[in-house]
């Protein structure tokens, strides 16, 4: 195992939402969610851009509880914690490397908590209700059990995910049923859930789209960014039907 620390860094370190974060990873994993891909330094940086314009709860000191699927070395996850959000990372419990590398994660930044907190809070306590966590559990995609559904109903406002529309349709359908599980137990006091989620453009989107439709799902605005290595990332908020 060849582990790997890397600093990221979001806006202008003398504005009050500057954002440093340290991911942890492996770069000789054959597991892909033990590096950061193109798509999460995108979603991440989406994220930071429109976290208080689009994403966060209306009321600033309302808690906003997010959900990341697939979360890898968890990098949009990191950055909203640091934004103020309680935030529950999520893998696969199948790829025990990949969620052993989350549990690092979580474990590093319990670890610097407490150095942060000594240090004077950079943001004004009113925008948030509490203090922001970073948890940890496993989920498998598709799988609506009891466990899965206890989770969705503890309410999540943001699911996000980088990178996890990928292989063939019925991996997406798996993906789009947990989705539509967390977004049903979304709290509704002022919006409806979201799912926010970045992938390379492909020529895939077709079956996306067909996807979408099966679990009652729609496309409520798309962003298109272009990426290193010349590649174009899109990033899509995806919600139930009916919202």
């Amino acid at each position: 195992m060849s582990i790997e620390r890397k600093t990221h860094e979001f806006g202008n370190p003398r504005d009050l939402n500057f954002v440093r974060v340290e991911t942890v990873e492996d770069p000789r994993a054959k597991e892909f969610g033990a590096r950061t891909w193109v798509a999460a330094k995108i979603l991440a940086s989406h994220l930071h851009r429109h976290w208080h314009a689009r994403y966060r709860r209306g009321d600033p000191t309302d808690e906003t509880r997010v959900l990341e699927l697939g979360a890898g070395t968890s990098l949009p996850g990191l950055v909203l914690a640091e934004l103020g959000a309680c935030v529950v990372l999520t893998d696969t419990i199948e790829e025990g490397c990949v969620l052993g590398n989350v549990h690092a994660i979580v474990k590093a930044y319990d670890e610097n908590k407490s150095a942060r907190d000594e240090r004077e809070w950079r943001r004004d306590e009113r925008f948030r209700a509490k203090p922001p966590s970073l948890t940890h559990r496993h989920l498998h995609w598709g799988r609506l059990d009891a466990e899965a559904v206890a989770l969705a109903k503890t309410g999540f406002d943001v699911v996000v995910g980088a990178d996890v529309l990928y292989g063939k349709s019925r991996d997406f359908d798996a993906l789009f049923a947990t989705a539509r599980l967390l977004l049903e137990n979304a709290p509704r006091e002022n919006a409806p859930g979201v799912f926010v989620t970045a992938y390379q453009h492909r020529a895939s989107h077709r079956s996306i789209e067909s996807s979408l439709a099966t679990y009652g799902l729609v496309v409520r605005r798309a962003f298109r960014y272009p990426a290193e290595g010349g590649v174009t990332v899109d990033v899509v908020e995806i919600t139930l039907a009916k919202s």
